[in-house]
């Protein structure tokens, strides 16, 4: 290779080389989700541990002595009030209505001679025909076997009602629980008395215990004066705030009213029993149940929320991606406030319109450009790229 023709490589080599450190790379900015900070109402909960209870537990017992002939219900279902339960044996009472039907049968036929006399002696006695000893015997007699018809009448009302008994039906509608007797079983006073037992669940109780504090400031949480007096005029203290979580978690969607408080605070404690009734027409709560009881308490107005996802840790504390109007990110420390159903409280550190990025951090860095996206158009931009690649296929 001539002299000449190497300068001129080298030359064109310098050039080429110098062109490419000239060039300067523009990175492309990552694409984030960002969302506007906004001020809204956070309810205040309290949270309680409570436990259900039928509003109606009543027992079944039998209320005269005799053997079970029949069970008529399935243990653990529903039952409706006056539905027969169980069938004792009533041949005794049967035989013993007869006879004492049949004494009064007797004391009316006395009775009924008794008037007979005093009716045939009394113009006798009027005609000085008669005694008065007569008559008055007479009248005596007629008392006593009006009496006697009185006492056997009582009586046999007495065998009607034990008759009845022998026919034990549901006092309420409710879910029975377990059969104490089974045929054949002695009941009564001479054998079992409890039979089984009726709950009414619908409405359901659940019992917990409330600082005195927080029932205070729910109660003061009430808007109005006219909402009290609705709620105090159906006996309920606080209408409406109870809500209930059920054991996976989920929320119960009926609302509950508190209606019964304990007049006296424990002093060891510091609180009081609550109890609160809850509708319950499809059994989704059953006696016995640990829950969660939450009640409103107060609120924040006004409040800074943000959303928990768009906040990060570190050792200097909590610290969310702000995006700023030349959309640069700036790292914010926030303090929080409150850890609400909305989201995060925050007290300070943030202000209503700014933008804080809620997915994409890690592809975000401290003065970094950045590309922001709404929820909607991250998703818009989604359903278009996904439409390409249908077509591309």
């Amino acid at each position: 290779m001539s002299k000449s023709a190497h300068s001129i490589l080298i030359f064109i080599a310098v050039s080429l080389l110098s062109a490419c450190q000239q060039e300067k790379v523009v990175p492309i900015p990552p694409e984030v989700i960002v969302k506007e900070v906004n001020k809204d109402t956070v309810p205040i909960y309290g949270s309680y541990i409570g436990v259900t209870q039928a509003s109606l537990d009543v027992e079944v017992r039998a209320r005269i002595t005799g053997y079970v002939e029949k069970v008529e219900f399935v243990e653990g279902s529903w039952v409706e009030a006056g539905q027969l339960l169980y069938l004792i044996d009533d041949k005794p009472y049967i035989a013993k209505r007869k006879q004492v039907l049949a004494q009064l049968e007797k004391d009316k036929a006395a009775y009924d001679k008794a008037k007979r006399d005093v009716t045939r002696l009394k113009p006798l006695y009027e005609q000085d025909a008669a005694s008065q000893l007569d008559y008055d015997t007479a009248l005596s007699t007629q008392e006593q076997a009006r009496a006697s018809v009185m006492s056997s009448q009582a009586n046999l009302d007495e065998v009607d009602l034990e008759l009845s008994y022998t026919k034990i039906k549901a006092p309420i509608s409710g879910m029975i629980g377990g059969s104490q007797a089974d045929i054949g079983a002695l009941v009564g006073s001479g054998g079992i008395s409890l039979l089984t037992t009726v709950q009414q669940i619908d409405p359901i109780y659940v019992t917990f215990n409330m600082s005195s504090l927080d029932y205070l400031n729910a109660r003061r949480r009430m808007n109005t004066l006219l909402e009290k007096r609705k709620a105090e005029e159906q006996g309920k203290t606080l209408g409406g705030f109870v809500r209930i979580t059920l054991p996976d978690d989920s929320e119960y969607k009926y609302r509950g009213d508190v209606s019964f408080t304990d007049p006296k605070v424990n002093p060891k404690t510091g609180t009081f029993k609550v109890r609160a009734v809850l509708p319950n027409p499809d059994s989704e709560l059953l006696p016995g149940q640990y829950t969660s009881a939450r009640i409103r308490l107060s609120e924040f107005n006004d409040a800074v929320v943000i959303d928990e996802e768009a906040v990060r840790v570190e050792q200097g504390g909590l610290y969310v991606l702000v995006v700023m109007p030349d959309n640069t990110v700036e790292y914010r420390f926030v303090m929080v406030k409150h850890y609400g159903e909305q989201g995060l409280v925050i007290d300070s550190g943030l202000n209503e319109g700014e933008r804080i990025i809620i997915e994409g951090q890690h592809r975000a860095r401290h003065g970094q450009l950045v590309k922001p996206l709404s929820e909607a158009e991250f998703k818009e931009m989604q359903t278009k790229q996904n439409a390409k690649n249908v077509e591309g296929e």
